[in-house]
């Protein structure tokens, strides 16, 4: 299931990367846009019962996409996570990523099961920047 969640969530950056220009020239997160469009895509695929911000009953939290698939419940936590790295094109503005990937972390403890997943984009990122690959380290760990 992570594989297609992947997929879709790759192929919707990559049709919409000319909508998505607009907030990633300025940094600014666009998490509410990628929750209904890859609801959208998952319902498109198959999937049943897609709801957007779910609460559960033992539960104040809201889950951004719950759905089902051949009877198996799964949820997902979306991420969308500017960096403070300078890039050509881009506003330059200081938004530490460090809280940010404390979010993404605390999702991820939030969500702990075999069908519980946390997607993150982190943004922007210079061509052959290597840096991203520490604040994956560090959510994996």
């Amino acid at each position: 299931m992570d594989n297609l969640i992947c997929k879709a969530i790759s192929e919707l950056l990559i049709d919409r990367k000319d909508l998505l220009r607009i907030p990633l020239r300025q940094k600014a997160k666009f998490e509410g846009w990628l929750k209904f469009e890859l609801a959208h895509r998952l319902i498109q695929i198959g999937m049943e019962s897609v709801e957007v911000e779910t609460k559960a009953c033992y539960n104040r939290n809201a889950t951004d996409i719950t759905f089902f698939h051949k009877g198996d419940f799964y949820s997902i936590e979306l991420k969308t996570s500017n960096t403070n790295w300078k890039n050509e094109g881009v506003r330059n503005c200081k938004k530490p990523i460090t809280k940010n990937i404390q979010s993404i972390i605390s999702d991820a403890i939030k969500l702990n099961s075999d069908q519980g997943f946390v997607a993150f984009i982190l943004f922007p990122i210079p061509l052959h920047n290597k840096s991203w690959e520490l604040y994956i380290e560090v959510v994996y760990t």
